[in-house]
């Protein structure tokens, strides 16, 4: 009976204890709430929007014709109307394979198809005919989808469209010749996933450190020394930043070291360009990070809040999912995340040694740093003024009073410290 009696008082402390916490959780912990519930619709949304059509289109290919006959138009004609591909045509000069790759890059394409001269006349008279296609595999879901389109546009014409000419101009089948395709891949050849995947993922650790541990600390940092940054807040903050930023730069290069040296990650890029352009983004990412810990009065504020951006910056970085192939909204959001300006460039410098307007991008990240330092600097601004307007009467007479003695010690010794 007593065992009974025990058991029943436990169940009931539990159920209280469950009622206690349901109440606490629509009069305190809304906030957890909101987050839990809305952190999983923002992302099937987002994310959801991204993958809508579940297939990339439009991946952009150069053609270069140069055989002036019927059959190499008609070829083009066949390539145009492959769904997965977005030709344009470009009379390019007879260089070697750098000029052929260099002309790739600046047109923003992910391969070029070389139809040879003579084409049409090789092909009426039943001799072999190779078509060349360079493609760049550096964003491997790229350059399977080019390399796959292609294929399957020549497997045709081997197959239908060089047989019927053929045996309409009365050769037989052992007088037929062949058109092969003779692909060129360039970037990442063997279409690892390390190099296409362990750029992206690098950069990707680099900010989550960056934002889960210098938010919070600039919101602690902020309370032990409230006085200094409520007198000398451009100072402050300049510091950090200045400290900071090399700190993690260092960091990050001695992962791709690492990954170059210990991994094998192909690098043909010179070394500045790649520590300019790590630079840039690291800037961006320190600015942001102290930005949101100083708009928040908790620490814990500080990791919750970028819970929303982490994620979204890899998908929408634009280099696993190309910005072509986006949504308005997608692609509005890829231009808003600093990762968006960094991860292709620089995965390109590495695995081509050149990414046209990587400098520019590098440029915008910068300007986006001094942006992040600048709210920052109105956020400790907003968070003093709601803090002194909670505070009593009688607290912010004994600060404005501290304040004048400090005035005076500092006149009395002569010198200001900047920094204090």
């Amino acid at each position: 009976m007593m065992r009974k009696r025990i058991g029943q008082d436990a169940w009931k402390k539990i159920l209280q204890a469950v009622i206690k916490e349901m109440h606490l959780l629509m009069a305190l912990h809304r906030r957890t709430v909101m987050i839990m519930v809305a952190v999983p619709l923002v992302y099937t949304v987002l994310f959801g929007a991204l993958f809508y059509e579940n297939a990339i289109e439009d991946v952009p290919i150069l053609v270069c014709n140069r055989d002036e006959g019927a059959a190499g138009r008609k070829l083009v004609r066949d390539l145009a109307t492959m769904p997965d591909i977005r030709i344009e045509e470009r009379l390019l000069d007879e260089g070697d394979e750098k000029d052929l790759v260099q002309n790739v890059m600046d047109a923003g394409a992910v391969g070029v198809v070389v139809i040879p001269a003579h084409f049409s006349r090789d092909i009426a008279c039943g001799e072999p005919v190779s078509v060349a296609f360079f493609v760049d595999n550096s964003n491997t879901t790229l350059g399977g989808t080019a390399a796959k389109a292609v294929q399957s546009v020549v497997a045709q014409w081997d197959a239908s469209v060089q047989e019927h000419q053929r045996r309409a101009a009365g050769w037989t089948s052992g007088q037929t010749g062949s058109l092969d395709l003779a692909v060129r891949v360039i970037g990442n050849p063997t279409g690892g996933y390390e190099d296409f995947f362990l750029v992206i993922l690098i950069l990707h650790a680099a900010q989550i450190g960056i934002v889960f541990s210098l938010g919070p600390s600039m919101v602690l940092d902020r309370k032990r020394r409230r006085k200094r940054w409520e007198r000398h807040t451009l100072s402050c903050l300049l510091a950090k930043f200045l400290v900071y930023l090399p700190l993690s730069l260092l960091i990050l290069c001695v992962c791709f070291a690492l990954s170059m040296w210990g991994l094998s990650l192909i690098n043909r890029s010179d070394y500045l360009s790649l520590i300019l352009l790590l630079s840039a983004y690291l800037s961006a990412i320190v600015a942001f990070a102290l930005c949101v810990g100083s708009w928040v009065r908790k620490a814990e504020q500080a990791i919750t809040y970028v819970l929303v951006y982490i994620m979204p910056s890899v998908l929408f970085s634009g280099a696993i999912w190309p910005r072509y192939d986006m949504d308005t909204v997608s692609l509005a959001i890829s231009y808003i995340v600093p990762i968006g300006y960094v991860a292709e460039d620089f995965r390109n410098l590495l695995l081509l040694g050149d990414s046209p307007g990587w400098l520019w991008h590098a440029g915008i990240l910068f300007l986006i740093a001094g942006l992040f330092l600048g709210l920052a600097c109105l956020g400790i601004r907003q968070v003093k003024e709601k803090d002194t307007a909670e505070k009593p009467v009688g607290m912010k007479k004994r600060e404005e009073k501290d304040a004048e003695n400090l005035d005076a010690e500092n006149l009395t010794e002569g010198t200001v410290n900047p920094m204090v």
